[in-house]
C-alpha cells in the first residue's frame, strides 16, 4: 500500500479521496490479518500507526498542505513502517 502512495505522491496525483481509500483499505487488511491469527495483536497496533499515518496525509492533502510537507510526513511514515517489519516480519505483505 506504501509503494502505491509513494507512487502517487512522485505524479503529484495523490487525492484526499484515494489517500483515504488506502487508510480505509489497510484498515480493512489489518483487522482481517488479526481476527484470522495471521498477525498478532501487538502487529495490529503498530501498523495501525501507520494507517493513521496515512490518515493524517490525507488530511494534508485536504487542506491543502504544501506537497514538500506531505512528502516530508509521508518518508515518515515510509520509515517507521521499515521499522515495523523489521520487528513483525508478517506485516511486510500489508504494509508494502
Amino acid at each position: 500500500m506504501l509503494q502505491e502512495l509513494g507512487r502517487l505522491l512522485e505524479q503529484n496525483m495523490l487525492s484526499f479521496d484515494a489517500a483515504n481509500e488506502l487508510a480505509e483499505d489497510m484498515s480493512l487488511d489489518l483487522a482481517s490479518q488479526r481476527n484470522s491469527g495471521a498477525i498478532s495483536n501487538d502487529a495490529f497496533l503498530e501498523a495501525g500507526v501507520i494507517q493513521g499515518g496515512i490518515s493524517v496525509l490525507a488530511n494534508m492533502v485536504a487542506t491543502g498542505v504544501d506537497h514538500s510537507e506531505i512528502l516530508v510526513h509521508f518518508n515518515q511514515i515510509r520509515d517507521r513502517a521499515a521499522t515495523i517489519c523489521t520487528n513483525f516480519p508478517e506485516l511486510t505483505v500489508v504494509l508494502a
